[in-house]
C-alpha cells in the first residue's frame, strides 16, 4: 500500500490561518490544537529498488477552528477514524488520545472570551483555558 509523507510547506498568505495562533503556539508549544485544511499531491515519489509509491502532501489551506465548534469537531473526528478503521468504537488508547486533544477546554468560557474580545475590537487571542486533571468526557 502506497505510503503519505507530510511536507512542511504551509499555504502563503491568506490560506494560512495557523498564522493567527503562532504566539499562543510558541507560548504552550505542547497543548493541542484543532485544525482544519485542505491537502492535495505535491509529488509522487516511488522507491527505485522497491517500487514503494509514496505521496507527498502539501497544504492548500488550514484553519484553526473556532471554540464553539470543537464539539462537532471532535465528533466528526471520531467517526472518520471508525469510518476508516472499520470499526463501530475505537479502541480505548484510540479513545483517550481523541479526548486528550479536546481536554480542558472549557468552550462557553473561550466563546465567550472570543465574544467579549470581538466585542472590544481587540485582536489578542483570549488567554488559554486552565488545564484539566484527566481527558474529558
Amino acid at each position: 500500500m502506497p505510503e503519505v509523507k507530510t511536507n512542511a510547506i504551509l499555504p502563503k498568505g491568506e490560506g494560512n490561518g495557523l498564522n493567527e495562533v503562532a504566539t499562543d503556539l510558541i507560548k504552550d508549544p505542547s497543548r493541542y490544537r484543532a485544525v482544519i485544511g485542505i491537502v492535495d499531491c505535491r509529488r509522487v515519489t516511488i522507491d527505485s529498488d522497491t517500487g514503494d509509491q509514496a505521496a507527498t502532501v502539501r497544504f492548500r489551506r488550514v484553519e484553526v477552528l473556532l471554540s464553539g465548534d470543537l464539539a462537532e469537531a471532535e465528533r466528526l473526528l471520531r467517526r472518520a477514524l471508525e469510518s476508516r478503521s472499520g470499526q463501530e468504537q475505537l479502541p480505548l488508547e484510540l479513545e483517550d488520545e481523541i479526548s486528550q486533544a479536546f481536554a480542558g477546554l472549557d468552550l462557553d468560557k473561550v466563546a465567550e472570551e472570543e465574544k467579549q474580545a470581538k466585542e472590544r475590537g481587540d485582536d489578542a487571542p483570549p488567554e488559554d483555558p486552565p488545564e484539566e486533571a484527566g481527558p474529558s468526557e
